[in-house]
């Protein structure tokens, strides 16, 4: 059975983070005015636990939507690519150029487009995720046995038929493969989004207390923000385990058809 050992190494990777945190202000000597220790700042996210909720589920909340509407539109895409085969080096190329498109730079446009609010969010989530979403899906459509796709054309099969018993199942370990780099991503979309145009989530947060040199509170913000990177992965490792305990062979190297 897969087990979770990404998870468990990112987890091992940030307590040696911490470890080293702590290490540095004692060897240092650094006040916790200038940088407060682990301790502390644990301390301050307890006592400002439902304004770090608060504004952790306005940033989850552009994160996953955002998420979602990248997988539909990825979806839509692949299933172009599918059903036109012509149609797949134009789509990649404007998908290939959306995604390198320096989201720094491209945010403040985002933001005089769609205005102040979740809706950025949501968009920048999908310029920073759509397109590993769409190489996923797109892989593990390729996945499909010839046989299978030979079958499906002799019997004429509609498209909808073939995605939901031939192409959906394929790309189900691709598409957990690549959420395993954009959900965390989407994460760090939401928070930019929030830096550039005020939405009141964590990033904004990080921001009012930086000018307000409210150390404790900016540290204990960038730990809600890790956090939250962390949940986002952890929920797609335990995703996979489900998908494995269903009978889908979710291997390193993104098998996706049914045992």
């Amino acid at each position: 059975m897969t087990k979770p050992k990404g998870t468990i190494g990112i987890v091992v990777g940030l307590a040696c983070l911490v470890v080293a945190w702590q290490v540095y202000i004692w060897a240092t000597n650094t006040p916790d005015y200038v940088l407060p220790g682990p301790w502390d700042t644990v301390q301050t996210a307890g006592a400002n636990l439902s304004l770090l909720a608060q504004k952790s589920l306005v940033t989850l909340e552009g994160a996953v939507l955002g998420l979602a509407a990248a997988f539909a539109m990825a979806l839509v895409l692949a299933v172009s690519i599918v059903r036109w085969p012509l149609a797949e080096r134009v789509i990649l190329t404007y998908a290939l150029l959306i995604r390198t498109l320096p989201i720094v730079g491209v945010a403040p446009i985002i933001t005089l487009v769609t205005g102040r609010g979740l809706f950025t969010s949501v968009t920048c989530v999908m310029v920073i995720t759509v397109f590993s979403l769409l190489i996923s899906l797109v892989q593990g459509f390729r996945s499909v046995p010839p046989e299978m796709n030979e079958l499906a054309e002799l019997y004429s099969a509609p498209l909808s038929r073939r995605l939901r018993f031939t192409l959906l199942p394929a790309s189900m370990a691709s598409v957990l493969q690549g959420l395993r780099s954009t959900a965390p991503l989407a994460v760090l979309g939401a928070l930019l989004a929030e830096w550039l145009d005020g939405f009141p989530g964590i990033g904004t947060l990080m921001i009012t207390a930086n000018a307000d040199q409210e150390v404790r509170v900016l540290m204990a913000a960038c730990l809600t923000a890790v956090l939250l990177s962390l949940v986002a992965y952890a929920l797609v490792e335990f995703s996979t385990l489900w998908a494995a305990g269903r009978g889908f062979r979710v291997d390193e190297m993104a098998i996706g058809a049914r045992a």
